[in-house]
């Protein structure tokens, strides 16, 4: 026979066993070939419905949970593993044994430094072997002699912005392009809607299952908590020395029981009320000259924790709160205006309510918490005149919306 002939039937052979071997065989020793679990992350449930979490997130924290919810392993993605789409976390066979399925729980901050000045997010029930019911995110705050039943959160810096898990989706092995050395992988679309009666249609599952010698993709979609809300102020007044409006004139506040979060991001510990102020506020001044009136305005920039919307289809959430007294009575975030040298109020309502009546005619078609839990940038115009608001405007993208009124007496419909 021909010793060539002979030659490149073995080599053939060779390559042959080599071949069947490797990940064709997924039964047997895997070497190079991907296996246990592989999990990305999707921050796409925004009002943009768009993909930011490249851009939006600073560091992350993955929490998984084995079949008795009990911590069994966690890791974390810093800045430099977030640069790019597709970026994802891998736990091995020897990290997660195959044959059980598994809970995933991320946390995900903006900056994380528990060493800056400021209120701060703490996590606590995080520790291996812990329950998943034991895990809750607490927001610092402090007591106020002042205000027996309140607690101040600090506002000498914005809060760290917090995301939470909002589902976990699974892909199929035989639907990713990258079955052999996934460089990056490509996350699911969430699919998460609050239906009219309140229940959720969502593509989401609670766990996920690891088969041995296999490959199992993950994707975890978030949920941004943290809210920021700029506020200012005007005057419209027929004399215009009286159209100056300076920021150190007025207290802004939001009152609202979201001082913890829990493995559901729930809110919870409901007697605890709290306090935001500003963390940032300035006045702006134009002035005039010939008939163009000066005026000034204040600017006031406030951060607070997720914002659930209680009951909403109640009618007198749309009536104005000019007490304090009425603030212990109301079941939502409070939002209240009130001049500094005499406490007078002149803008007291619900929150959620007067937020996510600033809806566009599209985003009608969102549920009010599906809403408020996309949204998370809100500005607010307040037209004041003869010293009280007559006046509000919502700034979306480069459209204003304009809900007018009057508040005259307490209790009054706005």
């Amino acid at each position: 026979m021909n010793v060539r002939l002979i030659i490149q039937k073995g080599f053939v052979a060779v390559l042959a066993a080599l071949a069947l071997s490797s990940c064709d065989m997924m039964t047997e020793d895997l070497g190079d070939c991907p296996t246990g679990l592989y999990v990305n992350f999707v921050y796409d449930y925004n009002i943009q419905r768009a993909d930011m979490f490249k851009d939006h997130v600073g560091g992350l924290t993955l929490y998984v949970y084995d079949e008795s919810d009990r911590l069994v392993a966690s890791k974390t993605m810093g800045e430099g593993q977030l640069s790019k789409y597709g970026s994802y976390l891998h736990f091995s066979e020897d990290e997660l044994a195959p044959g059980h399925s598994y809970r995933l729980m991320a946390v995900a901050f903006q900056h994380e430094a528990l060493s800056n000045i400021g209120a701060k997010y703490r996590l606590t029930g995080n520790n291996n072997g812990d329950q998943w019911q034991q895990f809750f995110i607490n927001l610092d705050h402090t007591k106020t002699r002042a205000l027996a039943d309140y607690s101040y959160v600090s506002n000498a810096a914005p809060l760290d912005t917090l995301w939470h898990t909002l589902t976990t989706m699974t892909t199929p092995a035989d639907s990713m392009a990258q079955m052999l050395y996934p460089a990056s992988l490509t996350p699911v679309k969430t699919e998460y809607t609050w239906q009219r009666d309140g229940s959720i249609k969502t593509n989401g599952q609670e766990r996920v299952s690891i088969v041995r010698g296999e490959p199992t993709y993950a994707t975890v979609s978030l949920i941004r908590d943290t809210k920021h809300l700029n506020i200012t102020l005007r005057a419209v007044n027929d004399n215009p020395a009286d159209n100056q409006v300076v920021d150190k004139d007025y207290i802004v506040e939001i009152y609202d029981n979201n001082s913890q979060l829990d493995c559901h991001n729930d809110l919870t510990n409901p007697a605890d009320t709290l306090i935001y102020t500003p963390c940032r506020q300035w006045t702006t001044t134009f002035v005039g000259n010939g008939q163009v009136v000066s005026e000034s305005a204040a600017h006031y920039d406030l951060m607070f924790n997720r914002l659930l919307y209680k009951n909403a289809s109640v009618e007198n959430d749309q009536y104005a709160i000019l007490n304090v007294e009425d603030i212990a009575k109301a079941r939502n975030a409070v939002l209240l205006i009130r001049k500094k040298d005499t406490g007078e109020i002149i803008f007291g309502i619900n929150l959620p309510y007067i937020l996510s009546s600033g809806r566009t005619f599209q985003e009608r078609y969102y549920h009010y918490q599906e809403y408020l839990d996309r949204e998370y940038d809100y500005r607010l115009q307040f037209i004041i005149k003869g010293g009280r608001v007559d006046e509000l405007q919502f700034f979306i993208g480069t459209h204003v919306h304009i809900i007018p009124w009057a508040i005259r007496q307490q209790n009054e419909q706005l």
